[in-house]
């Protein structure tokens, strides 16, 4: 029985605490946890890369693993990247800036961000330092793809994303002190590595980095991973971790990660990315970093769905912008259109259209009524009241409006 288990939870990959619910009652996690933990290792990549305590840190190559690297690498082959025009583009670093800020904490809506750095005026309140940080941090990212990745470099991301944040003793540069993570309930969740350990778990980080025989998608993965455990600054960690990664995949060719937040992915589901980067930080596993491995490729890939997504929906607009051409209202009715589209509003009602575009009640009925027959929008009847439901060529997330 054992055999079987040990293959199951090798390439079903759960950290101890979970497969320990998942054993039959005859067998006891303290018998069984070693030897899958051997089992695991004997068929694990080991990465040159220092732990504070034990072996170096590792991961096992899992199908999961190998199928989405083999996935995203036929993508970056194919060049999906949009062909959006520059003020589209632009929106995507945008909403990574904003994204990857809301993550460390930062209160305010997307539109507003987006208004605030439109606005070029300087920053009211730490949330629009945070997104000013965030943004000019990715756009020295974008300004040196072709630069080898270095200390001075990371350091630089690093002062960028933390300008005018740091609190208390903090400064720029490595710490020279010892610190832990807290949780909102003041709980420690992790100690970082002692202070003097750090240059050289950097430098060994800054080899890995820089050799080219390593898959793009790992590295990009192994980067994020390793900067946020060994946590070599006072603040910003994850900010610089996630600029890192974003770095190393645009640097590889995946330019279609430049018009889709992958940070987007991560805000929505926070508790899911700090399990697994507390599953990789936990002793109790080994300096395993498979746990963080399959869940960021499984994320990259919800990346890619939005991408497509945006594409189908950038490619419907501007047939629905076609077919209308000179028609009475069409500006108007293509500025709906395109709300609903950024909204993901699957179903809309001539009501709805009324109040949101300022127009008459009648105005909204013809004008929904022009969409139906340029095959944007269908009609749908429910006992007295008028539904016209989006035209989607993909299932996406939406959120219907009544």
């Amino acid at each position: 029985m054992n055999d079987a288990l040990l293959a199951y939870f090798t390439e079903h990959y759960f950290p101890k605490e979970e497969v320990m619910y998942r054993l039959p009652v005859s067998l006891s996690i303290g018998d069984f946890w070693p030897e899958l933990l051997a089992h695991r290792k004997a068929r694990a990549v080991y990465l040159p890369l220092p732990a504070a305590k034990g072996c170096d840190y590792w991961y096992v190559p899992t199908g999961r693993l190998l199928e989405a690297g083999d996935r995203l690498s036929a993508l970056a082959r194919a060049d999906v990247a949009l062909d959006l025009p520059r003020e589209q583009a632009e929106d995507g670093i945008v909403d990574e800036a904003y994204f990857s800020s809301v993550i460390e904490g930062a209160y305010t809506t997307r539109q507003q961000a987006h208004a605030f750095l439109r606005s070029g005026m300087p920053p009211q309140n730490r949330a629009e330092q945070m997104i000013r940080n965030n943004y000019e941090a990715l756009h020295f990212v974008l300004e040196h793809l072709d630069t080898p990745i270095n200390e001075a470099a990371i350091l630089e991301i690093a002062r960028l994303l933390t300008e005018g944040t740091l609190e208390g003793a903090a400064k720029h540069g490595y710490r020279d002190a010892d610190v832990h993570v807290v949780s909102g309930r003041q709980e420690i969740v992790y100690t970082a590595p002692d202070a003097g350990k750090i240059r050289p778990m950097m430098d060994a980080l800054l080899l890995y980095l820089n050799d080219a025989e390593i898959h793009p998608i790992i590295k990009a993965c192994v980067a994020h991973i390793y900067f946020v455990t060994v946590h070599p600054l006072f603040d910003g960690n994850g900010r610089t971790a996630r600029a890192l990664s974003y770095w190393i995949l645009l640097r590889a060719g995946y330019s279609f990660f430049r018009q889709f937040p992958v940070s987007g992915v991560l805000a929505k589901e926070r508790a899911r990315y700090y399990k697994a980067i507390r599953a990789a930080q936990d002793p109790e596993n080994g300096n395993d970093l498979t746990y963080f491995l399959e869940y960021y490729v499984e994320m990259l890939e919800r990346s890619i769905e939005g991408i497509h997504d945006r594409l189908v929906q950038t490619r419907q607009l501007s047939a629905l912008k076609a077919r209308l051409g000179d028609f009475p209202g069409a500006e108007r009715i293509l500025r709906g259109a395109q709300w609903m589209v950024q909204e993901n509003i699957t179903s809309i009602t001539a009501e709805k259209w009324r109040v949101k575009l300022k127009v008459s009640f009648e105005t909204a009925r013809q004008d929904l009524q022009r969409l139906a027959q340029e095959g944007f929008v269908t009609l749908r009847v429910s006992g007295r009241r008028h539904f016209y439901d989006r035209v989607q060529e993909k299932t996406a997330s939406t959120t219907p409006e009544a």
